[in-house]
Protein backbone atom coordinates (compact mmCIF):
# COMPACT_ATOMS: atom_id res chain seq x y z
CA UNK A 1 0.00 0.00 0.00
CA UNK A 2 2.48 2.58 0.65
CA UNK A 3 4.42 1.56 -2.71
CA UNK A 4 1.22 2.51 -4.56
CA UNK A 5 0.66 5.55 -3.10
CA UNK A 6 4.06 6.46 -3.69
CA UNK A 7 3.91 6.08 -7.25
CA UNK A 8 0.92 7.80 -8.26
CA UNK A 9 2.45 10.58 -6.36
CA UNK A 10 5.42 10.63 -9.16
CA UNK A 11 4.82 12.82 -12.12
CA UNK A 12 4.77 11.06 -14.98
CA UNK A 13 7.06 12.53 -18.00
CA UNK A 14 5.25 13.32 -20.59
CA UNK A 15 6.47 14.17 -24.43
CA UNK A 16 4.71 17.71 -24.00
CA UNK A 17 7.68 18.88 -21.51
CA UNK A 18 10.42 17.49 -23.96
CA UNK A 19 8.50 18.60 -27.06
CA UNK A 20 7.29 16.48 -30.07
CA UNK A 21 9.04 13.26 -30.95
CA UNK A 22 10.90 13.86 -33.69
CA UNK A 23 12.12 11.20 -36.38
CA UNK A 24 15.43 11.69 -37.24
CA UNK A 25 16.48 10.21 -40.41
CA UNK A 26 20.01 10.93 -42.16
CA UNK A 27 18.35 9.37 -45.59
CA UNK A 28 14.78 9.52 -46.82
CA UNK A 29 12.64 6.33 -46.29
CA UNK A 30 12.53 6.48 -50.47
CA UNK A 31 15.87 5.44 -51.03
CA UNK A 32 16.25 2.84 -48.10
CA UNK A 33 13.34 0.84 -49.04
CA UNK A 34 14.83 1.57 -52.56
CA UNK A 35 18.12 -0.60 -51.19
CA UNK A 36 16.26 -3.09 -49.08
CA UNK A 37 13.90 -4.38 -52.41
CA UNK A 38 16.71 -4.08 -54.73
CA UNK A 39 20.25 -4.95 -52.77
CA UNK A 40 19.58 -6.20 -49.23
CA UNK A 41 16.30 -8.53 -49.47
CA UNK A 42 18.81 -11.12 -50.84
CA UNK A 43 21.87 -12.36 -49.09
CA UNK A 44 23.06 -13.21 -52.07
CA UNK A 45 23.01 -9.88 -54.25
CA UNK A 46 23.92 -8.38 -50.35
CA UNK A 47 27.11 -10.22 -50.18
CA UNK A 48 27.93 -9.33 -53.89
CA UNK A 49 27.31 -5.79 -53.35
CA UNK A 50 29.34 -5.68 -50.40
CA UNK A 51 32.11 -8.06 -51.96
CA UNK A 52 31.87 -5.75 -55.24
CA UNK A 53 32.02 -2.81 -52.62
CA UNK A 54 35.44 -3.54 -50.75
CA UNK A 55 37.24 -4.11 -54.29
CA UNK A 56 36.15 -0.83 -55.97
CA UNK A 57 37.24 0.70 -52.67
CA UNK A 58 40.51 -0.76 -52.27
CA UNK A 59 41.22 -0.18 -56.39
CA UNK A 60 40.98 3.33 -55.76
CA UNK A 61 42.49 3.88 -52.35
CA UNK A 62 45.24 1.69 -54.04
CA UNK A 63 45.64 4.22 -56.42
CA UNK A 64 45.69 7.43 -54.88
CA UNK A 65 47.58 6.26 -52.51
CA UNK A 66 50.39 5.17 -55.08
CA UNK A 67 50.29 7.94 -56.78
CA UNK A 68 51.06 9.99 -53.83
CA UNK A 69 54.10 7.99 -52.89
CA UNK A 70 55.37 7.97 -56.28
CA UNK A 71 54.87 11.77 -56.32
CA UNK A 72 56.81 12.13 -52.63
CA UNK A 73 59.31 9.94 -54.35
CA UNK A 74 59.97 11.40 -57.62
CA UNK A 75 63.86 10.27 -59.39
CA UNK A 76 64.13 8.42 -55.80
CA UNK A 77 62.73 5.11 -57.30
CA UNK A 78 64.39 2.75 -59.82
CA UNK A 79 61.52 3.49 -61.98
CA UNK A 80 62.24 7.40 -62.20
CA UNK A 81 66.36 7.64 -62.19
CA UNK A 82 67.76 8.97 -64.81
CA UNK A 83 70.22 6.47 -66.04
CA UNK A 84 72.03 7.76 -68.91
CA UNK A 85 73.81 10.08 -66.28
CA UNK A 86 75.67 7.41 -65.07
CA UNK A 87 76.45 5.40 -68.36
CA UNK A 88 80.13 4.68 -69.24
CA UNK A 89 81.81 5.01 -72.92
CA UNK A 90 82.78 1.56 -74.02
CA UNK A 91 85.71 3.31 -75.95
CA UNK A 92 88.31 2.18 -73.65
CA UNK A 93 87.78 -1.37 -73.31
CA UNK A 94 87.71 -1.26 -77.09
CA UNK A 95 91.23 -0.13 -77.25
CA UNK A 96 92.26 -2.37 -74.45
CA UNK A 97 91.04 -5.49 -76.61
CA UNK A 98 93.06 -4.17 -79.61
CA UNK A 99 96.17 -4.05 -77.45
CA UNK A 100 95.40 -7.18 -75.69
CA UNK A 101 95.31 -9.17 -78.98
CA UNK A 102 97.86 -7.43 -80.24
CA UNK A 103 100.32 -8.69 -78.22
CA UNK A 104 99.25 -12.41 -78.32
CA UNK A 105 99.54 -12.22 -81.85
CA UNK A 106 103.18 -10.93 -81.35
CA UNK A 107 103.99 -14.21 -78.80
CA UNK A 108 101.87 -16.38 -81.72
CA UNK A 109 99.23 -16.81 -79.58
CA UNK A 110 96.13 -16.49 -81.92
CA UNK A 111 94.07 -13.68 -80.77
CA UNK A 112 90.43 -12.17 -82.26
Amino acid sequence: MIFSTARRAVPRVTPAIFGAKRQMTILPGSFLSAFYNNIAKSNFTYIGFIVTGIIVSETMFGGITDGIWASKNKGKTYDTIDWSVFAEEDDDDDEVRRERSERLRGWGVGGD
